[in-house]
């Protein structure tokens, strides 16, 4: 999710600086993974859901996360991008 941050938010806006902020959080048998950009807004849900179940090579970052995750939450606060994933 990282690397799409960087690839479509940050190489797509020339105009500006961006930043990310990812943080890891491990605790009792589960994974957190926060990361926070100043990029245009993007919910990854909205393109899961679009995408076209026989075309698996497509988007293969975002169907693995949505693969592997318990719980994945967006948010749009501030003018930031909030993506929480619980593993």
């Amino acid at each position: 999710m990282a690397g799409n941050v960087v690839q479509h938010g940050f190489k797509k806006d020339n105009k500006k600086n961006h930043s990310v902020d990812i943080r890891v959080t491990h605790r009792d048998d589960e994974m957190i993974l926060r990361l926070q950009d100043d990029c245009r807004p993007f919910d990854p849900a909205s393109r899961n859901r679009i995408l076209e179940p026989e075309d698996t090579v497509r988007h293969i970052g975002i169907r693995l996360v949505y693969h592997i995750a318990e719980d994945i939450q967006y948010q749009n606060l501030l003018g930031l991008n909030v993506l929480t994933v619980r593993i």
